[in-house]
């Protein structure tokens, strides 16, 4: 109803490709390359017409490290997991949604 228009494609059935991720917007895109590895590596831009601008991150951190790093500083009540319950429902949701949209060929609204 908002106009919003997602697609989503995931394999790892293809031996020698890069990974990445892509948002557009009406104001840029973001382009996202080498980001959904176990590696902490990959780049981020912004692309404006025909510019684009490669955004700075964070400083690359072992992905598993971080995860419990933040889980144990949040058992302690010093912060947040990196990952909440709430995400985990939501993406659950996502999850269903997407199962019963490929089961009955129909869109499916994720609850929220």
């Amino acid at each position: 109803d908002n106009g919003v228009l997602a697609q989503f494609h995931d394999a790892f059935t293809i031996q020698h490709t890069g990974t990445g991720m892509q948002i557009h917007g009406t104001e840029g895109s973001l382009l996202a390359e080498d980001v959904m590895t176990q590696q902490p590596i990959g780049k981020l831009y912004l692309r404006r017409h025909a510019d684009v601008e490669e955004i700075e991150t964070d400083p690359p951190e072992n992905l598993y490290m971080r995860s419990v790093r933040l889980f144990n500083q949040a058992v302690k009540g010093e912060g947040q997991p990196a990952a909440s319950a709430q995400d985990g429902i939501q993406s659950l949701a996502g999850a269903l949604a997407v199962a019963e949209s490929a089961q009955t060929g129909k869109q499916v609204e994720v609850q929220s």
